[in-house]
């Protein structure tokens, strides 16, 4: 195993519909290092879902991540535009097709385990990890409010689960402040 090596970085962001107050998901190419693998670093044409992956990062901080108990389908959709949401469910299901990228996330005492799909083990202070996560999902929110107002959509079911999208991100990320 080895010690303290996570990198998540956005190399770029964008709005996949213009005009972008109708685009309500972000996208953006990214570069992830887990121990010495590189999880990703390749293009994607419409780049990965970036606020779908902010919006799952943020719940890895409070909670483990793997296939047997996720906390969404990959830690990096391809996409992340459907969002279910309804009054029995404690978090917006964020759906998304079968491409992307993922790995394991533990806590263990006051350490983060990440666990590549290569089986490749990283361990990490979990301030280190926070830290990290947070400056990631600060970088997704700045790109929203540096871009046009989004419109709320009209139909009951989109609206209801795009607001709790935001409802639930806010919540979370205030818990670290």
């Amino acid at each position: 195993m080895t010690s303290n090596k996570f990198k998540i970085q956005i190399l770029s962001k964008k709005w996949l519909f213009e005009p972008s107050e109708n685009d309500l998901c972000a996208h953006g190419q990214l570069k992830v290092e887990i121990g010495d693998e590189i999880i990703v670093d390749e293009k994607n044409d419409d780049g990965w879902t970036i606020s779908a992956t902010a919006q799952l990062l943020l719940r890895t901080l409070e909670r483990d991540h793997s296939k047997k108990e996720p906390v969404g389908d990959q830690l990096i959709p391809c996409c992340g535009h459907f969002l279910v949401y309804d009054d029995d469910m404690e978090e917006v299901y964020v759906g998304s097709c079968p491409s992307g990228f993922d790995w394991e996330v533990k806590h263990k005492d006051d350490k983060i385990i990440l666990k590549t799909e290569n089986g490749i083990e990283t361990q990490i202070d979990f301030v280190d990890y926070k830290t990290k996560v947070l400056e990631f999902v600060d970088e997704v929110e700045q790109f929203y409010k540096d871009s046009l107002k989004k419109e709320i959509p009209s139909d009951e079911f989109d609206q209801k689960g795009y607001l709790q999208f935001w409802k639930e991100w806010h919540e979370k990320r205030n818990k670290w402040e």
